[in-house]
C-alpha cells in the first residue's frame, strides 16, 4: 500500500494479469499484480494487487505496460448488502487502476494453459443455455451466470453447488482416489497411488478455479488429513479443525474478512460434529455407509440453516429436498462429466464438445425445478436468525447439559424471540441507505416500511437488489409504500426490481408515463394520507407531469406529531424552493433530506431558514465526480444550527423519532462511526499510509 500510493495518482506501471477478465460497463476488469511503478521494480513480497480496468480483455499471464489513473477503493456501507471495501481486503486488493486510453500502452501476451482451457470452453458452450453453470462448475467463473438463475440457486439452497468449494475439491479428490484404485487393480502396485492421484485431481481442480480462497481451504484440509494418515497420527476432529484454521490463517491472514471463510470453516466444523455423533452412536446401532451419508447431508443442511439465514436473510423451505437430490447428482455425474470435458479440451476438442452437450442435458432437471423454489423462500430477519442459531448451539451442546436446563434455555429463547415482534410505542425510524450518488431512504414503523426512492441501476444490477431488499429482509420489514421523487436513474433506477419483489406495495409518483402497470397514487401538492399513524403531506409539485425531472420532484412532509417531523425533498432546485417558501410554515422539520444531494443549485438560504432543521442529511458518494456536497450549502445548514451528516462520510444513517420527546431529542447513528472504523476502510478509502 505504501509503495502504491506514495507514487501519486498518475502512474506508469508494469503489471501481470492474475485473474480472468470480465466485461463491465466501461471496458473490462480483472485483478493484476503490479511488478514495477514508474520504472522502479517492486520486490516479490511487496507487489500490490489491484483491480485493473482496461479497454480490451486481457488474458491470464499477460504483462501490460501502461499509464494509469490510480483510485482508492471506495464502497458503500450499510447494515447489510454489498461491501466493496471488505471484499477487496479479503482478496488482498489495495487499489484500483484504469488504463489511460489516450496514452500508449503495450500488452505482451504469455501462454496460460488455464486461460486456453477457459477460452475453448467458452467457445464450445456459447450456444448452451447452461453456459453460465458449466463455466461456474468448471472454472469457478460466475460472470456468465444470469442474475435470475443466481437468485433461484440461492432460494433453493443450492448456491454452494456453483461456488467451487470444499465439496467440489472433495469430489475431485474422490474421483482421483477411485482412478488410483483402478490403476492398482490393473498393474501398478503402489499403495499410496489412490491418495496421490486423488490429491493431484483436487489440486488440479483448485488450479482451474484460480486457487480461490475456498479451494485453498479445501486443499489445506486435505493436506492435513493426508499427512495425519501417512504418519499414522490419530487425533480428534476438533484438533484437525483447529489445524486447518491455523494453517489457513497462517497462509492468508486476510481470509477473516471473507464471508466464504466463515461459511467454510463453520461447515467443516459441523461435518466433524456430525461425524463424531455417528461414531458415538455406531456402537449402539449399526449404520450403513449410505445411511451415514444421508444423515450427514440432511444434518449439515439443517444445521447450516441459521448461518444461511444470517447470510441471505431467508430460508429455502425446499433446500433439504433439493440438496438430497442434486448434491449426489452433481457429485457423481455432473461435476466429473464437466471435469472430464475440460481435461480433454486440448487433446480432443470434439469429444469435449460432446461431453459439454451431455452436461447441458444433465442440467435440464435442475432448470425445470429451480423456479418453484422462489415461491417457497421464507424471509428471515437477522434477529430471528440469531435466535435460531442459539437454538442450534443449545442442541449441539445438549449432551453436556441437563434436560431441564436445555428446556429452560429453549423456552427463554422463544420468549425473547416473541418480544422482538412487539411494536415499539411512539417510535418510528428513518434509515438513509448508502447508495453512492443517489437516494434510497426507508421509513419504518411496527414492522412495516415506506421507501422513498430506490437508488440507481446499471447494466448488471441495481442497489435495490444489492442493498434495499437485503436491508428490508434483515430487519423483518414488509414494504407497503414506495414514493418516487422523480425518475432520474439515481433515484428510480431500481423500481422494476423493487416492484417485482413487492408487487402489492402502493406507488406514489408525480409522473404519469412509463410507470409499471400497478396501482399507483398521485404525489402532487395538497395530497395527504395516513400510514401507520404517520401523516404524509405532499407539498410539491403542483400538478402531474408526463416525465418527472429534478424540478418536478415529489416533496413530502412526514410527521407523527408536529414536534418531530421529516421533510423528503428529492432533487428540487432553487425555483421550486422559492415557491415553497411562500408558505414557510409547511416546511418546518426536525430532519431534512438535503435537496439535490447538497448541490449548489439547491438549498437557498431562504429555504434553509424556513425548514430550520435540527439534522440535515445529504445522500451522496464519497469523493464523487460532482464533488458533493457543496461547501457553501453545508455551511448554510451549519449556520442555521443544524447538525450535518452525509452518507459518503457516515455510511447508512439511522434516525429514531420518539413522539413523546421534544423535537431536538433524536437518536442518530452513522454506520461508519462504528463499523466504519476498521483499519482497512480508512486505508482503502483515504489512502492512509
Amino acid at each position: 500500500m505504501n509503495t502504491l500510493f506514495s507514487a501519486g495518482s498518475d502512474l506508469t506501471i508494469n503489471a501481470e494479469v492474475g485473474s480472468l477478465f470480465k466485461p463491465i460497463t466501461h471496458g473490462f476488469q480483472g485483478i493484476a499484480i503490479i511488478r514495477s511503478i514508474n520504472g522502479h521494480e517492486i520486490d516479490y513480497f511487496s507487489r500490490p494487487r489491484v483491480y485493473l480496468t482496461s479497454p480490451q480483455p486481457l488474458r491470464l499471464g499477460d504483462k501490460i505496460t501502461a499509464q494509469v489513473k490510480l483510485k482508492p477503493i471506495i464502497g458503500v456501507l450499510n447494515q447489510v448488502g454489498i461491501d466493496r471495501e471488505k471484499s477487496a481486503i479479503g482478496r488482498r486488493i489495495v487499489g484500483s487502476v484504469v488504463v489511460k486510453t489516450s496514452s500508449f500502452y503495450r500488452v505482451r501476451s504469455a501462454y496460460s494453459l488455464r486461460q486456453e482451457l477457459y477460452s475453448r470452453a467458452v467457445s464450445l458452450t456459447h450456444s448452451s443455455a447452461f453456459q453460465g453453470l458449466i463455466l461456474a462448475l468448471g472454472f469457478g467463473e460466475r460472470g456468465h451466470l444470469e442474475q435470475a438463475r443466481q437468485h433461484q440457486l440461492q432460494t433453493s439452497g443450492l448456491s454452494h453447488l456453483v461456488a467451487i468449494s470444499g465439496l467440489h475439491v472433495g469430489i475431485a479428490f474422490g474421483f482421483g482416489y477411485w482412478l488410483g484404485f483402478l490403476l492398482i487393480r490393473l498393474r501398478f502396485k503402489l499403495a499410496l497411488l489412490p491418495l496421490l492421484v486423488g490429491f493431484a485431481c483436487a489440486a488440479g481442480y483448485a488450479w482451474l478455479a484460480g486457487f480461490s480462497l475456498t479451494t485453498q481451504r479445501a486443499l489445506i484440509l486435505i493436506s492435513i488429513l493426508l499427512l495425519l494418515r501417512l504418519f499414522a497420527i490419530h487425533t480428534s476432529y476438533r484438533y484437525k479443525w483447529l489445524l486447518m484454521v491455523s494453517a489457513l490463517l497462517l497462509f492468508d491472514p486476510f481470509a477473516v474478512y471473507s464471508n466464504s471463510f466463515w461459511l467454510s470453516v463453520i461447515a467443516v466444523a459441523l461435518v466433524f460434529i456430525l461425524l463424531g455423533l455417528f461414531s458415538t452412536y455406531q456402537g449402539k446401532k449399526s449404520y450403513s455407509k449410505l445411511k451415514q451419508l444421508l444423515g450427514l447431508q440432511i444434518g449439515l443442511v439443517l444445521l447450516m440453516t441459521p448461518v444461511v439465514a444470517l447470510t441471505f436473510h431467508g430460508i429455502g423451505l425446499v433446500s433439504v429436498a433439493y440438496n438430497l437430490i442434486f448434491v449426489p447428482w452433481f457429485s457423481f455425474w455432473v461435476i466429473p462429466l464437466i471435469l472430464t470435458a475440460v481435461a480433454l479440451l486440448v487433446i480432443t476438442p470434439s469429444l469435449s464438445a460432446a461431453l459439454f452437450e451431455l452436461a447441458s442435458l444433465s442440467l435440464v432437471p435442475l432448470a425445470k425445478v429451480l423456479p418453484f423454489s422462489e415461491s417457497l423462500w421464507l424471509p428471515i430477519s437477522a434477529s430471528s436468525a440469531w435466535w435460531l442459531l442459539c437454538v442450534v448451539i443449545v442442541w449441539l451442546c445438549r449432551r453436556g447439559l441437563s434436560p431441564r436446563f436445555v428446556l429452560l434455555l429453549n423456552c427463554s429463547i422463544l420468549m425473547s424471540l416473541s418480544m422482538l415482534f412487539l411494536p415499539e410505542q411512539n417510535k418510528w425510524r428513518l434509515h438513509v441507505l448508502d447508495v453512492g450518488h443517489g437516494l434510497a431512504a426507508v421509513i419504518e414503523r411496527n414492522g412495516k416500511a415506506t421507501l422513498f426512492d430506490t437508488g440507481a441501476s446499471w447494466g448488471s444490477g441495481d442497489y435495490v437488489s444489492l442493498v434495499v431488499i437485503p436491508f428490508l429482509r434483515a430487519n423483518g420489514l414488509m414494504l407497503e409504500q414506495v414514493i418516487i421523487s422523480h425518475f432520474d436513474n439515481d433515484h428510480a433506477g431500481g423500481l422494476a426490481s423493487l416492484m417485482s419483489e413487492f408487487p402489492r406495495a402502493k406507488l406514489f409518483a408525480s409522473q404519469t408515463e412509463e410507470l409499471p402497470d400497478i396501482a399507483r397514487q398521485p404525489c402532487v401538492k395538497g395530497q395527504s394520507w395516513q400510514w401507520q399513524e404517520l401523516t404524509f403531506v405532499a407539498l410539491w409539485p403542483p400538478q402531474l407531469v408526463e416525465r418527472a425531472y429534478n424540478p418536478h420532484s415529489c416533496v413530502v412532509r412526514v410527521e407523527a406529531s408536529y414536534q418531530q417531523s421529516l421533510l423528503l425533498t428529492g432533487d428540487i432546485e432553487v425555483i421550486a424552493e422559492w415557491t415553497l417558501t411562500r408558505e414557510p410554515q409547511q416546511l418546518s422539520a426536525s430532519v431534512v433530506l438535503v435537496p439535490h444531494h447538497g448541490s449548489a443549485t439547491s438549498s437557498m438560504a431562504r429555504f434553509v431558514r424556513a425548514v430550520d432543521p435540527h439534522l440535515a442529511i445529504a445522500s451522496n458518494a464519497f469523493q464523487g465526480r460532482w464533488s458533493l456536497p457543496n461547501a457553501e450549502v453545508k455551511q448554510r445548514y451549519l449556520t442555521q444550527g443544524a447538525n450535518w451528516m452525509d452518507t459518503g462520510n457516515d455510511g447508512q444513517i439511522s434516525v429514531t423519532f420518539d413522539t413523546g420527546m421534544p423535537a431536538n431529542k433524536l437518536a442518530v447513528a452513522g454506520l461508519r462511526a462504528t463499523k466504519g472504523k476498521a483499519w482497512y476502510r480508512q486505508m482503502l478509502r483515504k489512502r492512509v499510509e
